[in-house]
């Protein structure tokens, strides 16, 4: 295994570093202060090329100019919160500012993805370890609780990139992070995700209304193209006729996740590259976005970034789980201890 650090950037007189990992079969990963980011996952083709595979960009500039969470550490919540409002132990919150319509998203502007974030590293005879630690203030967004959290990314000699989320809060509040990393395996920003075969061991995803929000309702995947329980091309996605398939010209939604113990909750593969990624989370959902529209992002190559270039698979608890019983538990007590973990298999 090998770990070393260079410069990226300065953001108000701080200094962003970048993070290799490196184990002994050449597989990478490398991660930034700035938003506790993903930059890089290096991985090996069938005929032994290797390709950085996620969205990500060689300076900082780039990712103070992009507002599409290439890479980073989402929270306080990720996904949209309806009305930006909930209920606590009997306390009223209204988030403000609102930044997705009437809803919050992702936490609201300026959240963990905007952050410079302290990092240490931990390495081992079969593994590297970045910790990311951040404290989100009491009041941040309109959040109650003074939130200690820590995102942890590791690249160990078994090909696994691990994911582990740990906080702590003074005050009951919401909780639900996540990886917003965006994936193209052929490793040609170029290209699109058309030809990748998605699998997830899900039998309902939930029903969004246009503004992207879940209504509530889970709904069977069979006979659409949401049935993914076996592997499928994506562009069965952003060819379908069904109206939950237009409103947002793909996915843009959560999968409720089976949890059966002898199944995958994920695999994507691309089949030409042979590259593939086998995902299996402690939360209950995967939420699928692909990347159906970007705005003034900086490009990737000398080309503009289009739509469907890359496929986010984001694990997390389902999104604005705090207005639907059946959506699962996202509060967070006062002084509990949280953790969750996502682990990658990369082939």
């Amino acid at each position: 295994m090998k770990y070393w650090r260079q410069e990226f950037g300065t953001i108000n007189g701080q200094t962003v570093w970048q993070h290799w990992l490196e184990n002994s079969q050449g597989y990478q990963l490398a991660v930034i202060d700035y938003g506790a980011t993903i930059t890089n996952l290096v991985m090996p083709d069938k005929a032994g090329q290797f390709k950085n595979v996620v969205i990500g960009y060689d300076n900082l500039a780039d990712y103070l100019k992009q507002e599409a969470y290439f890479g980073a550490t989402v929270g306080r919540v990720a996904g949209r919160i309806g009305k930006g409002a909930f209920t606590l132990d009997g306390h009223d919150y209204q988030l403000l500012p609102l930044n997705n319509g009437e809803n919050t998203n992702h936490g609201g502007p300026n959240s963990f993805e905007s952050q410079v974030w302290q990092a240490s590293v931990e390495e081992q005879a079969d593994a590297i370890s970045v910790t990311f630690k951040l404290t989100s203030p009491d009041g941040a967004n309109g959040f109650p609780g003074n939130l200690s959290v820590a995102t942890t990314y590791t690249l160990n000699e078994k090909n696994e990139w691990l994911v582990d989320y740990q906080a702590t809060s003074d005050q009951t509040t919401l909780f639900n992070p996540t990886c917003h990393v965006y994936l193209n395996l052929t490793g040609d920003f170029d290209q699109l995700v058309d030809g990748h075969q998605l699998q997830i061991d899900s039998d309902r995803f939930g029903e969004i209304q246009p503004d992207g929000l879940p209504t509530g309702q889970l709904l069977p995947v069979d006979q659409t193209v949401f049935d993914l329980r076996q592997p499928r091309a994506i562009a069965d996605a952003f060819a379908s006729q069904e109206t939950q398939n237009k409103l947002v010209n793909g996915y843009d939604h959560p999968f409720l996740l089976n949890k059966n113990a002898d199944r995958n909750d994920a695999v994507l593969t691309e089949p030409t590259s042979g590259r593939s990624l086998t995902i299996n989370t402690e939360g209950n959902a995967i939420v699928i976005y692909t990347a159906n529209g970007f705005g003034s992002e900086p490009n990737l190559t000398d080309k503009a970034i289009q739509p469907h270039e890359a496929v986010a698979i984001e694990a997390q608890m389902m999104p604005d789980a705090i207005h639907h019983a059946d959506f699962g538990n996202v509060i967070l007590k006062a002084n509990e201890q949280y953790h969750r973990q996502t682990c990658y298999k990369l082939n």
